[in-house]
């Protein structure tokens, strides 16, 4: 491995947090991800950075050094990027910053916060029909950064200039009943026990990769799925459940109407990541970490407001890093054509 300015961030966040467990959190990272990407660190530098405890880490004589180092060394950096931005807008005029985003993910938040950070920056949007697309497009410097996601066995290999952070690791899919169902009243429901509804499925491609996950996961749930209906959005696959005609996978800040109940599947079977991914050689590398908090904080803030969802992660990803003010108004229903992008999952 080759050591990178981004090395030099993850030590500085995990000094800075104390712990591999909070500094993995800040990061939008899975803890034993970080553990085994830290230990690679340490291999390359050839020597420990920090011991560790029950208490949290400490930095060794040779971690005191590459932080303090670092830190000299990352603040020349974003400085040398940030004047040298300057001085390409002075001698040639700036080009637009690019940014992109796959159906239904935060673009807004992406853009607005670049804008607050890069003020004298252009901004584009566009939005990427598939992750092999994004993927594409930022291998061929076409965008600087870009939201994208994933489901498992479905991952694109990003090129070495690209880097990525995962914003959301598990995003699980719901599964939509009328209020009446028998199982409607479950805290959540063993996929099997699924096996003799009539589906409503997604209308993807197939490079997507959810209905391949999907099937894979009633295979070793002992059925196969029998598919009713292909519908493109919420907007048509929720009154189609209404009417009794199947259960769908539904993403899970949808917010179901009255007479709809969404409902976890015991053990998320059928899951999704969302990364964001930049060109390192783009102004937007040096502000991932901003970047990163405020999407994290944002898409913290949308489960706040869906109890199904809020209770299933504090159940298994912990405490949320955004609170909802007092007094917010609840979000809209799926059935309502504003709120309708596409966010059925099967």
């Amino acid at each position: 491995m080759r050591m990178e300015l981004r090395h030099l961030r993850i030590l500085s966040q995990v000094e800075a947090s104390g712990s591999i467990r909070k500094a993995a959190r800040a990061l939008c990272l899975a803890q034993p991800a970080l553990t085994a990407q830290v230990k690679r660190i340490e291999k390359e530098l050839g020597g420990a950075v920090f011991t560790r405890s029950r208490d949290g880490v400490r930095l060794t004589e040779l971690g005191r050094y590459v932080i303090g180092s670092g830190r000299e060394l990352l603040a020349d950096f974003d400085r040398l990027v940030a004047e040298t931005s300057a001085l390409a807008r002075r001698t040639a005029g700036s080009r637009p910053l690019r940014l992109a985003a796959m159906a239904e993910l935060d673009l807004p938040t992406m853009l607005t916060t670049l804008a607050d950070l890069l003020p004298s920056v252009s901004v584009a949007t566009s939005t990427v029909p598939t992750l092999t697309e994004g993927t594409r497009a930022l291998g061929a410097g076409e965008v600087d950064a870009a939201l994208l996601f994933a489901f498992p066995g479905a991952e694109c290999k990003l090129p070495e200039e690209v880097g990525y952070l995962d914003i959301v690791p598990v995003e699980p899919a719901f599964v939509a009943f009328p209020a009446d169902h028998p199982l409607a009243d479950r805290a959540e429901v063993p996929l099997c026990e699924l096996a003799g509804e009539s589906w409503i499925a997604a209308d993807d491609p197939e490079e997507c990769g959810r209905e391949r996950l999907f099937h894979r996961a009633c295979e070793r749930s002992g059925f196969v799925p029998r598919i009713r209906h292909r519908a493109l959005s919420c907007e048509i696959v929720l009154p189609l459940v209404r009417r009794g005609e199947g259960v769908a996978l539904v993403h899970p800040l949808c917010t179901p109407p009255p007479d709809i109940v969404f409902r976890p599947l015991a053990g998320s079977p059928v899951s999704r990541s969302i990364s964001l991914c930049w060109q390192r050689s783009s102004v937007v590398d040096a502000r991932i970490p901003v970047l990163v908090e405020r999407l994290a904080e944002a898409y913290h803030l949308k489960v706040g407001r869906r109890p199904v969802y809020r209770d299933w992660w504090l159940a298994h990803e912990g405490p949320l890093r955004a609170r909802v003010p007092e007094g917010s108004p609840a979000p809209a229903p799926c059935l309502e054509p504003l709120a309708a992008l596409g966010g059925c999952l099967c």
